[in-house]
């Protein structure tokens, strides 16, 4: 990897992303980086510094987002949740500076999921490759944490368990995904004795698309929080039980749209693993409530620009007035 050291002698590393193979600058004003000195960092390290005004844009709207809520804070322990796709990657792109800025730890972590004897993530699989190859360039650590139970059989338990409520095989994959990522987290931190928190890429898009499918099944308008501290749970699958450990969750990525985030993978020559194409239950395919609220946004999109913004701050408001209201009945 690149001596930090000596890199500081023509720019502030704390503002640029270092691989192996490029170094892509987060903030070129910040990091102190004229062409001339983009030039004498590529001569005398050989490696090409990019700089990609979309991916600079992202990296400073997720760097307010992550002041502002207070996403992480100096010597935290930062779990990405890997799928290898477009948003899982930039979330680990655009976090490998804070190890310099904050000076936390990255732990990459891939869930090997069986979905109905589908396993996108198996070891075989090309994305896979793909992904433990970004993690080595980024010289961040990456495990992959294996399940060989079936989601969709799992989904299947527990409706017949709960009548009248029909579970998707997405539940069981997210719970799944949360109990090995939860375990992880607790052993890591007894081991190094510091706070631990799981990051996940969710996007503009996936909390735009869930306050709509919540007003369309009915149930209370909410959105993604940006930070989130989860307590232990237990889910009963009938044969077993799964006791889901405490947590807290991040999401650094809610500010961001999926096209921005895609065009700036592009503009730096970063490959992703097209996940979703692999996952029969993927919001591509299928015919969710999910799916069907993503598809109206994105006709909505074409007229109203920032259609997906004004549905996310319309949830947050009615959250945060129902919230003054329940605080004024205790103060009755």
């Amino acid at each position: 990897m690149i001596n930090i050291k000596q890199l500081k002698r023509y720019a502030n590393p704390s503002y640029l992303t270092i691989r192996e193979d490029k170094i892509l600058v987060c903030n070129r004003r910040e990091a102190k980086l004229s062409r001339e000195k983009m030039n004498k960092i590529e001569r005398d390290f050989g490696i090409p510094v990019v700089y990609s005004r979309t991916y600079e844009e992202v990296s400073k709207k997720v760097g307010r987002f992550i002041i502002g809520n207070r996403l992480i804070i100096p010597k935290d322990i930062v779990v990405v949740g890997l799928s290898g796709g477009k948003d899982s990657l930039m979330l680990l792109h655009v976090l490998e500076p804070y190890r310099r800025k904050y000076g936390i730890d990255i732990h990459a972590i891939t869930i090997d999921l069986n979905i109905d004897g589908i396993r996108p993530w198996s070891e075989d699989r090309e994305g896979m490759k793909l992904i433990k190859d970004h993690c080595k360039k980024l010289d961040i650590p990456h495990k992959v944490l294996k399940c060989d139970k079936n989601v969709v059989e799992l989904s299947k338990i527990l409706s017949e368990n709960d009548s009248g409520i029909e579970y998707s095989p997405c539940f069981s994959c997210s719970i799944i995904r949360r109990y090995l990522l939860t375990n992880y987290a607790e052993n890591l931190k007894e081991k190094e004795g510091r706070k631990v928190k799981i990051a996940f890429g969710h996007t503009l898009e996936d909390n735009s698309d869930t306050v709509l499918a919540n007003i369309l099944k009915g149930c209370p308008i909410k959105s993604l929080k940006p930070i989130k501290e989860f307590y232990e749970n237990v889910v009963d699958y009938r044969e077993f039980k799964i006791t889901l450990k405490p947590c807290t969750i991040i999401r650094p990525l809610l500010p961001i749209s999926e096209k921005d985030i895609v065009k700036a993978l592009d503009e730096c020559g970063i490959e992703y693993y097209k996940d979703k194409d692999e996952c029969p239950y993927s919001r591509n395919r299928g015919d969710s409530i999910r799916k069907r609220s993503h598809e109206v946004l994105s006709i909505l999109e074409k007229e109203i620009k920032n259609v997906r913004e004004m549905v996310v701050s319309a949830a947050i408001k009615s959250e945060d007035k129902m919230k003054n209201c329940k605080d004024e009945e205790y103060d009755i």
